[in-house]
């Protein structure tokens, strides 16, 4: 076990202890559990089985025509693909690059989270990135955080997702010694070695940026971004769903964490709260608050939301081949930043909403989206 391989670890799915919590709750025999699981993992939908439990799928109204319009994690890529569009160029490449999309975006004049620092060994390419660090080395890492300067700091792998190996530090606590957010105390020369050794693809250390105050409360100490899907079609375009994914309460991020993680549907139009729900437990229903247990989440409205539209639907038009993009957005005091783009994003719609994603609300803008792929060399699959 390493000092950032909590994220990973807690992204696991412990299936028998899923199926005997289901079975003690009133749900499905362990007998019958087993068969829908064998059948939606082989037949026509491919579904996983952590996906049975947290769509609830063993309920009765989730049969064949919810399934029908449920995309499972295993359909993502062609899901996100079927929407390129070759003729336009595409440029997966950078949006799989936090590095490159930000020089890319802020280019462009558009708020976007800064790199102060960048591990980058050897003579991997940090070209036209002059403004911060680049470290080389691990001995090079532990020098830059161990100056009182440089915290606190946000790190994440310059390459990767679903916050894997992402730690927020908050700043030395004793000689040689970091401390998280979490609380736990970290050797600085043991961290900057496991950076070298598990992220060679590079590692970016960026401000530990905060929340709005009005979030805060709702949120906890650690960064909740809020994901917005927009697609590209003849009118444009459009903001396709919103969700905000809050950190469990002792977490360092929004990504896989032990504990509680609530994710809230947000209306698009308005940026208000319209729907929360536990992402793990389904058997808890709807929700009303977040990590506050005196102060209701359900309703609120997001700050900086037009602000977060806006700058989302002009990072998009940089990329014309690129018919999906899920953006990551933080909601500051000092207005809304784009975080990261992601080239395929995960339908985190459906568990917020407990709907599947082309349910007949969100379908018509799908297939506008397919309509203007197919003028443009691409949606040859439809769904």
């Amino acid at each position: 076990m390493g000092y950032l391989t909590a994220t990973a670890e807690a992204g696991g799915y412990d299936l028998p202890a899923a199926m005997q919590a289901l079975a003690a709750r009133g749900g499905p025999g362990i007998v019958r559990q087993a068969i829908s699981l064998f059948a939606l993992a082989f037949g026509r939908y491919k579904v996983r089985p952590e996906e049975y439990f947290t769509y609830s799928l063993w309920q009765k109204d989730r049969g064949h025509a919810y399934l029908r319009d449920f995309l499972p994690n295993r359909r993502k890529r062609d899901f996100n693909s079927s929407l390129h569009m070759p003729d336009l160029g595409l440029e997966t490449h950078v949006l799989n690059d936090k590095l490159q999309t930000e020089l890319r975006l802020t280019a462009r004049g558009l708020p976007f989270t800064r790199t102060r620092a960048v591990y980058a060994p050897g003579s991997a390419n940090v070209a036209k990135h002059t403004g911060p660090d680049v470290l080389r080395s691990a001995d090079e890492i532990a020098g830059y955080l161990g100056l009182e300067g440089h915290l606190p700091v946000f790190g994440k792998p310059r390459a990767d997702s679903f916050a894997r190996g992402a730690a927020a530090i908050e700043g030395l606590s004793g000689p040689g010694l970091l401390r998280f957010l979490s609380g736990e105390d970290v050797p600085v020369q043991g961290l900057a070695e496991e950076i070298a050794r598990d992220w060679a693809g590079g590692y970016l250390f960026q401000p530990f940026y905060q929340l709005d105050p009005s979030l805060r409360p709702h949120a906890g100490g650690a960064m909740a971004s809020v994901r917005i899907v927009t697609l590209w079609t003849e009118a444009g375009i459009e903001p396709w769903y919103a969700v905000i994914r809050l950190p469990a309460k002792t977490a360092m991020h929004d990504g896989d964490a032990i504990g509680e993680r609530i994710w809230g549907l947000i209306d698009v139009t308005s940026g208000q709260v319209v729907r929360l729900r536990s992402l793990r437990d389904p058997h808890s229903g709807d929700l009303t608050h977040g990590n506050d247990p005196d102060l209701p989440f359900l309703g609120f409205k997001m700050p900086h939301w037009d602000q977060a539209i806006e700058i989302t639907r002009a990072g998009h038009a940089d990329f014309p081949g690129h018919g999906i993009i899920g953006w990551d957005v933080f909601l500051t005091p000092d207005g809304a930043l784009l975080n990261e783009a992601n080239a395929s994003p995960g339908q985190v719609y459906q568990p917020a909403a407990q709907r599947p994603m082309l349910n007949p609300d969100m379908r018509p803008a799908y297939a506008r989206a397919l309509a203007w792929a197919r003028k443009h060399g691409g949606g040859r699959i439809a769904f």
